[in-house]
This record gives C-alpha cells, structure tokens and sequence, in this order.
C-alpha cells in the first residue's frame, strides 16, 4: 500500500473506480472510466488473488438479516458490509424526516405570507366544538385524516364551497393541523395575498422569487387556498391562479380550496380572464382542471352534501368509510 500511495494516486480516484467495478462486477479493466495505466495496475495490485471467505455472513442480532455479503470484484471476493433490514427502515425514516424538515423550512420561510397564523394553530379537531349539526362534518374531516395515504396516492382534494361564516376555512385548518401533526407539510394561503404578493414585486419579500414561491406551492405535501374567486380579474392574475393550480395537478398532490361562491358562480368567475377588458375564457380550464382533483362539498351550517367533482359521491363516501 506504500508504494500505491507514493504513486500519487487520488484515493477518491481508486474509490470511485471500484464503486464502478461493484456495480459491474464482469467489466474488463479496459471498459473502465480510468484509461491510464498506472491507475489499473495499481487497482490491480490490490485485487491480486482472491479472498475466501470462509465464515458465515453476519446477522443483525434485532432482524436477524445479514449485515455484510460477498461481492466479486475484479475476479477478487470481498466481503463488504451493508444495511440489515431494520437499518434500512431506520435509514427509511431518516430520511423522510430529513425531507419534511427541509421542506418544513421552505413553508416556515413563507409563513408570514400565508394564513398560518395564530388563527390557524388554534383551528384543530381537539377545539372543536361538537353539537348535533355538525357531528357528521368532524367525523368527514377526522376520516380523510386518517385515509390521508389513500387520499395522497390518488390525488384526492377537496372543494368546500358555501355561505360565509359556515365553517369552510375552520374545517380545512383543522385538517391541516391534524396532517401536520403526522409529519405531513402543509401549506395554507388565501388566493388574494399569494397573487399580490407575485405582483408587488418578488424581491420584496426575502428574495422570494415567483419560480421559488412556485417550487414551494408545488412541494407541500397539502396545499389549501383560501377564499377561491375574492381576487381581481387581470390577464396576469388568471395565468398565476393557472399556474398555481396546474402546479398541483401535475404534482399530483392533492388541493383543498374553499369559496363562499356556488358553483355555478365559481364557474363563471375563474372563466373571467380579465375584468377590465371583459375577456373571457370559454374553455373553463381552472375550472376543469379543478373539478378533475377536487370533489365539490357544499358546506351549509347546519348540514354538508357532496355534490360533483371527479369522483361521484359513493365512491369518496365508501373511501372515507362514511
């Protein structure tokens, strides 16, 4: 090893090298990245003869799955340490923890721009106030929770729409808080102040530029948009909203949106292009892009119903074991 060091050879060099050789174990020495020489015969002088390797592969003493194996390299056995089964859980989970963390950070960044304020900690399912008319309504929001790995795989959102002060935004928080608590991130904004905060200008904000705004809108693992058709009619907002909302869908993550608009209201609003000009849109292409993720829950105080979206009402119903 004296002489291969004197060589000047970079230990990276040799690692990466044999990184490729345990990957294609049969690959004659010519097919290989290093060209030079020297580089081979000092990688072959490591490797002369081969090693047996008589004694039983190791096992974990908690999954009782082997620890290291045998890998042919270059004609040479070596054995060479690798993860159990439960390391590879443990490993799993760190680095799920480590991904909601970073995006986590991305959210918290954001977080004085969006709705998630102390009004937002405080609407939980443990503050809710239980009475007889809407029982069934905590029951809807605590079991999409509780189905949220279904409700992610299929990109299942949700649109509340209804009078005002009957509970669409509370709901929808309450959901979030409940996700959050489970490792999910989640992001809540009101669909006004994300679009004026893109139109005042991006630098203003901690040198959130649209592009990292729209990285982070994309990321969450749950999205709520707040009070859906408050905000002005201009050719430069509709192309945001679409953006936001085509975001998503290709994403396929899933949307919650509420509105104090009915649908046929909402229909006409998100077709208006711009207001000024009374352009409009005949295609309906934020609208249907949204029937497509969301069903359309019609909150009414006292009463919820399903009423069309994607998915017809059984379906969600039988889902959510409702």
């Amino acid at each position: 090893m004296e002489g291969i060091m004197s060589q000047n050879i970079s230990p990276m060099r040799i690692g990466e090298y044999l990184s490729q050789a345990k990957k294609t174990p049969t690959v004659k020495l010519n097919q290989l990245a290093y060209k030079e020489s020297k580089d081979i015969s000092i990688v072959e002088e490591i490797f002369k003869g081969k090693v047996d390797c008589k004694e039983e592969i190791r096992l974990c003493q908690d999954c009782n799955t082997p620890i290291e194996e045998d890998v042919e390299i270059l004609g040479c056995v070596r054995r060479l340490p690798i993860a159990c089964k439960c390391r590879k859980v443990e490993l799993a989970r760190i680095r799920k923890k480590e991904e909601f963390n970073e995006l986590q950070r991305k959210i918290d960044r954001f977080k004085k721009y969006s709705l998630m304020d102390d009004r937002f900690d405080s609407s939980t399912f443990e503050n809710w106030v239980t009475k007889e008319d809407n029982k069934s309504l905590y029951k809807f929001g605590l079991s999409y929770c509780d189905k949220w790995e279904s409700m992610k795989v299929k990109n299942r959102g949700l649109l509340l729409y209804g009078k005002a002060g009957n509970g669409k935004t509370y709901l929808s928080f309450c959901i979030a808080n409940e996700l959050y608590k489970k490792g999910v991130a989640v992001m809540a904004i009101s669909v006004s102040k994300i679009l004026s905060q893109l139109q005042e200008g991006y630098r203003k904000y901690d040198e959130l530029g649209e592009q990292e705004i729209i990285n982070t809108i994309r990321d969450a693992s749950l999205l709520i948009l707040d009070d859906l058709g408050i905000e002005n009619k201009t050719h430069w907002g509709y192309e945001k909203l679409y953006k936001i909302i085509d975001t998503r869908y290709r994403s396929k993550k899933p949307l919650i949106i509420t509105t104090n608009l009915n649908l046929e209201q909402l229909r006409e609003n998100l077709s208006i292009v711009d207001r000024k000009t009374n352009y409009i849109d005949t295609s309906d292409r934020i609208y249907n892009r949204i029937i497509e993720m969301c069903p359309f829950i019609e909150l009414k105080g006292d009463s919820w119903r399903l009423d069309k979206g994607r998915e017809n009402k059984e379906q969600l119903l039988k889902e959510l074991e409702i």
